[in-house]
């Protein structure tokens, strides 16, 4: 059946191996103290309903971190992280809209399947340009997928991009092969993982030059950038949709602010004017007193446990555990303005089963599954790796302070700086359980990379063959009755095994001032700069 789509960190995190760095990309991962991060529906999200953006202007973004990079083959297609400036720089090729959560084009025309997945055609849009002037073409997208490709490269999508074969038909059509089985939902991985072109004249230049000097088709350039401080973006002279007035800013100023509170003073006083976030007293204050667009996806925060290792080995540990905590106390103890999850799926998810849900709290039974794990001389003493930020660390906390209420427990919190964190967690996978982060438009690519049992970027371990079953039937098939089905089992698999524990939903939200309008989400929770501008 054919598908057709229409129109509409440091040098030394580079060296990381490429295994890693896709496992982290994959997860969505975030641990910047931000919160958590269901398929949208949650608020307004067209420009329109904020006002028309004047022509000119400059705007200030905040954001957590600075860059380690700004090439496409080590950022991590995370909003809350460097997202929006690759939206700056690149512009998406194709995107998952977030009205139909259909896979849209912008640089892209169209991406079609007559063979149920194992060829696609690829068609862009004519005419357009990279900011140095040479064309975008299907000569530069079969570059970038094959520089993803690369071992070489580490590129944070090797995954995605090891998973198929791009070959130039013609300057504007590119052919893509899906290497081993066919893949009827390719697009959407080109969507998300796949979706930010670097002109290959920035490419020839090598990683020293084109991590700092980046080349795209988006709607700014980089002008400036103070390393720990602030990058300034100019608008492109040679955008593709300059003759329709895009972009609306003349330049826009992203600056890293860490505290998050911070950043939402800085905007409330009138010092920056946007930022991203996905804690939810942030987001629940900004309702209050700044403006706020809100992106739901699935996934959210989560508890991970480490199959691999003592004592989450034994799914009696992990039920005991799960079944001693109670995620709808969190927000009430806390008051973070947390929404507690029920499953890894959102409430409004197109694919949620409202039918599976995580166990709800049932102390006497945690306590008996302790108690008969301590008898066996397996007593669930653990550690609880975390990045170390206030959040996370109020959150392990409250854990914490719960499970001293029961017998045969012991909960070591483990805080390590971000940089320790990820290779304790994704490099060496030393750890029995994790906070983990996990922002995800659509099931696919991103749960059959982190939780099919061949994957190598299943860093939990998880083997379920209902899962892989499950996981499987997800990628394999369009039908959205059939997608539902299958993830209806996933969750089964998830309630059964306890791989993970959700505790709180994934919220994204562009909190902004009152000179701000144009605010679009994508995939994930990014925004379009496109169209970004002040009223």
């Amino acid at each position: 059946m054919s598908k057709a789509i229409s129109r509409s960190r440091s040098r030394r995190a580079a060296r990381r191996p490429a295994r890693v760095l896709f496992g982290l990309a994959a997860l969505g991962l975030l641990v910047s103290g931000c919160g958590g991060g269901g398929d949208d529906d949650a608020g307004p999200s067209e420009a329109g309903s904020q006002g028309p953006a004047k022509a000119g202007g400059k705007l200030t973004m905040l954001a957590v971190q600075d860059s380690a990079g700004l090439d496409p083959f080590g950022v991590s297609n995370v909003a809350l992280a460097d997202e929006p400036r690759m939206a700056a720089l690149y512009d998406p090729l194709f995107f998952i809209d977030a009205k139909s959560h259909q896979v849209t084009g912008h640089l892209g025309e169209s991406l079609t399947t007559a063979d149920g997945g194992s060829t696609w055609t690829m068609k862009l849009r004519p005419g357009v340009v990279f900011s140095d002037g040479t064309p975008f073409d299907a000569a530069a997208v079969k570059a970038n997928y094959d520089k993803h490709a690369d071992m070489a490269t580490r590129s944070v999508h090797i995954a995605v991009a090891s998973g198929l074969k791009a070959e130039v038909v013609d300057p504007l059509t590119v052919k893509l092969t899906a290497v081993g089985t066919p893949n009827p939902n390719l697009d959407r991985a080109v969507a998300t993982e796949l979706t930010y072109i670097m002109a290959p004249s920035a490419i020839a230049k090598g990683p020293e030059s084109y991590k700092s000097d980046p080349v795209g088709a988006g709607p700014f350039v980089l002008k400036n950038w103070v390393r720990g401080a602030e990058q300034v973006f100019e608008r492109n002279p040679n955008y593709w949709q300059k003759d329709k007035g895009l972009p609306k800013l003349d330049q826009l100023t992203i600056k890293s602010v860490p505290d998050i509170r911070q950043q939402f003073n800085s905007v409330k006083s009138g010092q920056a004017d946007l930022f991203l976030s996905s804690d939810g007293k942030v987001l629940e204050d900004a309702k209050k007193d700044l403006n706020l667009v809100e992106f739901a996806t699935d996934g959210g925060q989560m508890v991970q446990f480490n199959l691999k290792k003592a004592p989450f080995d034994d799914v009696r540990a992990r039920k005991a555990v799960t079944l001693a905590l109670d995620a709808a106390d969190i927000p009430k103890t806390l008051n973070n303005g947390y929404v507690p999850a029920k499953s890894f799926f959102n409430a409004t998810s197109p694919f949620v089963d409202p039918a599976v849900t995580q166990a709800a709290q049932n102390k006497a039974e945690a306590q008996r599954l302790f108690d008969e794990l301590a008898a066996e001389g397996k007593k669930v003493d653990f550690g609880y790796l975390i990045p170390q930020n206030p959040s996370s660390a109020a959150v392990a906390e409250y854990m914490q302070s719960r499970l001293k209420e029961f017998s045969n427990v012991s909960m070591r919190i483990e805080p390590l700086e971000i940089g320790a964190y990820i290779a304790k967690y994704a490099i060496q996978r030393d750890y029995q359980a994790t906070l983990t982060q996990i922002w995800s438009v659509d099931p696919e690519p991103m749960l059959y990379s982190y939780w099919y049992s061949q994957s190598p970027f299943n860093l939990s371990g998880w083997s379920n063959p209902q899962a892989d079953a499950a996981l499987a039937a997800g990628r394999a098939s369009t039908d959205q009755a059939v997608r539902k089905q299958a993830y209806s089992e996933l969750q089964k698999a998830l309630v059964a095994d306890v791989p993970l524990w959700a505790y709180a939903e994934s919220l994204t939200g562009a909190i902004y001032n009152d000179r701000v309008t144009g605010i679009e989400h994508y995939n994930a929770g990014n925004i379009f700069m496109d169209r970004l501008g002040l009223k």
